[in-house]
């Protein structure tokens, strides 16, 4: 597994704390965070906003705000996991992590990365470093 050019894109794509968890001769699991820039929390709360009056309101946080958050990071990790496949003819899948409350600052990821004819899932492979 090209452990370092994996972990290069990751980092150069501003993803941040990167660290390899399992790494084999087929595989890699890495843990990420994206981390959350004003502008970003700023358009969540636009669109919060938007669509619910009431910011204070558990609907507003649950429904719409980090709902925004969280979409916006998956849509990103995704575009970086599927350049990193493609540009190196390999599997990858990620997971995110649920944001639980409105303070926060980041989203945390894994992913992990194999060998195109790999059936490995990453559930598989997590469930020994989520607790």
């Amino acid at each position: 597994m090209k452990v370092n050019e994996i972990v290069k894109f990751l980092n150069e794509n501003e993803l941040g704390d990167v660290e390899v968890l399992k790494s084999e001769k087929d595989l890699l699991l890495v843990n990420f965070y994206f981390d959350l820039d004003q502008d970003l929390l700023a358009a969540a709360k636009a669109y919060a906003n938007e669509e619910c009056e009431d910011e204070s309101s558990d609907a507003w946080e649950k429904e719409y705000y980090l709902p925004y958050l969280y979409d916006f990071c998956n849509d990103e990790v995704l575009s970086i996991v599927e350049d990193i496949t493609e540009d190196l003819n390999i599997a990858g899948e990620f997971m995110a992590f649920q944001m639980k409350d409105k303070s926060a600052e980041y989203v945390q990821f894994m992913a992990i990365f194999t060998n195109e004819d790999s059936n490995v899932s990453i559930e598989e492979v997590v469930k020994d470093y989520i607790g």
